[in-house]
């Protein structure tokens, strides 16, 4: 528990913004080879051959990578908040020290 003279610890926050920006590349690379494969997928395939379930495995690829795409924008969104917190954790920790 952190009371008001115990300053906020930085570390797991920082271990956390790590975590997250790791596993933001991952998903963006996730979600931009699976578009190739889509590409490729949808063009290269003749339209008989994307009836039934290879037509929707072939369409299934843009909704995932849709979801990839949106979950790497959340993850984005994490990474600036803790980027955020840490900082204001550091300027807490930092006038605490000049008292």
């Amino acid at each position: 528990m952190v009371n008001a003279q115990t300053p906020p610890k930085v570390e797991p926050l920082a271990d956390a913004l790590e975590d997250t920006k790791q596993a933001t590349e991952s998903v963006k690379e996730a979600a931009e080879d699976l578009a190739v494969i889509h590409a490729v997928l949808n063009s290269e395939l003749p339209a008989e051959v994307r009836q039934g379930d290879a037509g929707a495995a072939v369409d299934q690829t843009k909704s995932v990578e849709k979801q990839l795409g949106e979950s790497a924008e959340l993850l984005d969104q994490a990474k600036d908040k803790l980027e955020r917190e840490i900082k204001k954790r550091k300027a807490s920790a930092k006038r605490r020290k000049s008292k």
